[in-house]
């Protein structure tokens, strides 16, 4: 039977908003995920609040934090193992959300789409109204970037393994975890390596605000 011009254009719309819609409650089961590990492993979930009351950032500035607030929490080991006390700061649970949220999405649906929506959330952060031609934008961005990209490895990685369900996500946590304490995970903008970093446009986000220079 043939279609007419107005039923393939509302098979398309259809069409559109299911997928959109699948798209949409995807995205709400990673920034639920990525909060419940957040919470579970750095006693804070800055996405979607897990626990009340919320832990503040009253502590001290420590060695990494650059004069941002900390507070201490035990981050528990494997079983027989000793737990490790960690001075969490806002940026370093953000260099987790990165990292963690890209391994999800690279796992899942593979490393092109994951890279993709990823480049799309640095847009929407981009004109949503905030300051986005300020060097620290720039900076925080190109960490951002980095770290999904260390995401999408460990995705792929865990994806050649064969693993799947509890046993996948376990590995993908250990794996970003892993790379938190061997320094790979950039968990501040101030951190010296950012400015060494390729550009937004090198990292296939053309088009952001350029920093105005003073």
């Amino acid at each position: 039977m043939k279609l007419s011009a107005y039923q393939i254009v509302q098979r398309l719309w259809y069409t559109a908003v299911v997928l959109g819609s699948l798209l949409f409650f995807y995205v709400l089961s990673i920034l639920w995920r990525v909060s419940a590990a957040e919470q579970e492993y750095f006693g804070r979930s800055c996405i979607v609040p897990m626990r009340w009351p919320v832990r503040e950032y009253s502590g001290k500035p420590v060695d990494g934090s650059y004069g941002q607030g900390t507070f201490s929490f035990e981050r528990r080991g494997k079983t027989g193992e000793p737990g490790r006390v960690l001075h969490v700061h806002k940026q370093l649970i953000n260099g987790f959300q990165h990292a963690y949220g890209s391994s999800l999405v690279s796992y899942e649906l593979g490393e092109g789409p994951a890279n993709l929506l990823f480049r799309l959330n640095e847009y929407v952060e981009a004109f949503d109204g905030s300051p986005s031609n300020t060097v620290k934008y720039n900076l925080d961005t190109r960490k951002d970037l980095a770290n999904n990209q260390i995401g999408y490895r460990i995705g792929r990685g865990t994806r050649q393994l064969g693993l799947w369900g509890a046993s996948a996500e376990n590995h993908i946590i250990a794996e970003v975890l892993a790379a938190m304490d061997r320094n790979e995970v950039l968990t501040h903008y101030l951190d010296p390596r950012v400015a060494k970093l390729p550009s937004v446009a090198e990292y296939g986000c053309p088009g952001l605000p350029e920093p105005v220079k003073p």
